[in-house]
């Protein structure tokens, strides 16, 4: 596993308050990824699974708005433009980055908040399938599935997540829907 349970005083945070917007390149993310990002709360430590070139993380360490953020891809060379990304911004030493597949890197003490967007849903779940602990913690989950929505409602409703809410974006012409989830039973959805 990567890192030691989350705390206040971890190393992105501290790093975070001594930035200046001097060494900074701002990111500004698109509608769905900000409405993502919007949904991650204050201080939260966060995995973003399937990063790419890493807009996501980079903007979160930015907005001094998490205590440490992880980083993963399964694709080594998406996480190098993740890291050019965070290079750029001035903020490397921030980002916990990581090839993965999936949450295997992550243990259920490095994260509170795990991102899964942009990837389809069928990926989604077998992602959450092969780290069952994201249902046995009070883990926010925020996915964003490309496709197959519904067969992953089915899928969060059937093995006792609880759909929290659900929202629907309108970014650059397509209509994305983000999905808040937990591992705690299961519930009605409420739209955000």
């Amino acid at each position: 596993m990567l890192s030691e349970p989350c705390r206040s005083d971890a190393p992105c945070f501290a790093l975070c308050k001594a930035l200046t917007t001097d060494h900074m390149r701002f990111i500004k993310l698109p509608k769905r990824l900000k409405a993502i990002a919007d949904l991650i709360d204050d201080g939260a430590c966060v995995v973003d699974v399937g990063t790419d070139h890493g807009f996501l993380p980079v903007y979160l360490i930015q907005t001094c708005s998490v205590k440490r953020v992880f980083a993963t891809d399964i694709s080594a060379a998406s996480l190098d433009k993740a890291r050019r990304t965070a290079e750029e911004s001035g903020i490397t030493d921030a980002i916990i980055f990581s090839v993965a597949q999936g949450l295997d890197r992550i243990a259920p003490t490095d994260v509170d908040t795990i991102v899964i967007a942009g990837l389809g849903g069928e990926t989604i779940l077998d992602i959450l399938k092969d780290a069952p602990w994201t249902m046995c913690r009070k883990i926010k989950l925020i996915l964003q599935p490309q496709s197959k929505t519904d067969l992953l409602c089915r899928f969060l409703y059937d093995t006792g997540y609880k759909i929290n809410a659900t929202k629907s974006v309108m970014d650059r012409g397509k209509n994305y829907t983000i999905i808040y989830s937990t591992g705690a039973g299961s519930g009605n959805v409420d739209f955000l």
